[in-house]
């Protein structure tokens, strides 16, 4: 059983704490939002680990805090992209699916990414995209940590990537590369820790 132990650390604007890392969060997110957010210590930890990334490197931040209502978004999207990708599978199967790749928008086990102590991010080298998946994989191949499908430089990429966040503290989800954290209870549940110190923040709008 984990309990979450909220610290209340506050959610901070990641540029502030991170100048030089791009933030690519969805346009209309952007409109929106138009900041964003991490807890402060996890948006130290990627500050940490950007520079211990070889020179020319940084990271562009995919997503980070996000809104209740963006995560809601989000299972809806998963169902329709897989519903039309897979159209012989029944609605349980895609629920099913769709449920190994997008945490709930509520509840204990609510998104990592709304507790603030959850992060998306890949690598930019000298301002372009550091490639990090192959086109001859599927969604799901891509999305494994560890992928020995992928070509020996997109794992070297990707080795460099993790190198850097797994020093600095932070716990990857084994089932989507992209995705690091600290504090919430999927990085207690990764790390067989009894408490998790960030609970859900639902809005701060």
């Amino acid at each position: 059983m984990i309990n979450i132990k909220e610290c209340n650390e506050p959610l901070v604007d990641i540029k502030k704490i991170c100048p030089n890392i791009k933030i690519d969060l969805r346009e209309r997110r952007m409109k929106k939002e138009k900041i964003a957010y991490l807890r402060k210590t996890v948006a130290e930890m990627i500050l940490r680990a950007e520079k211990k990334l070889p020179r020319g490197m940084t990271f562009v931040i995919g997503d980070a805090w996000r809104p209740q209502y963006v995560q809601e978004e989000i299972t809806k999207w998963f169902i329709k992209r897989f519903s039309k990708k897979y159209p012989s599978w029944s609605k349980d199967k895609i629920i099913k699916e769709v449920k190994k790749y997008v945490a709930p928008s509520n509840g204990k086990y609510a998104s990592g990414h709304m507790t603030g102590g959850a992060v998306d991010l890949r690598l930019l080298k000298n301002g372009k995209k550091v490639p990090m998946k192959s086109s001859k994989l599927t969604y799901q191949e891509n999305a494994k940590s560890f992928q020995p499908k992928l070509p020996q430089y997109i794992q070297k990429n990707r080795n460099i990537m993790f190198a850097a966040l797994k020093k600095v503290g932070l716990s990857n989800c084994p089932k989507e590369y992209w995705h690091w954290s600290y504090g919430d209870i999927w990085w207690a549940k990764r790390n067989k820790k009894k408490t998790a110190i960030y609970g859900v923040i639902k809005n701060i709008f």
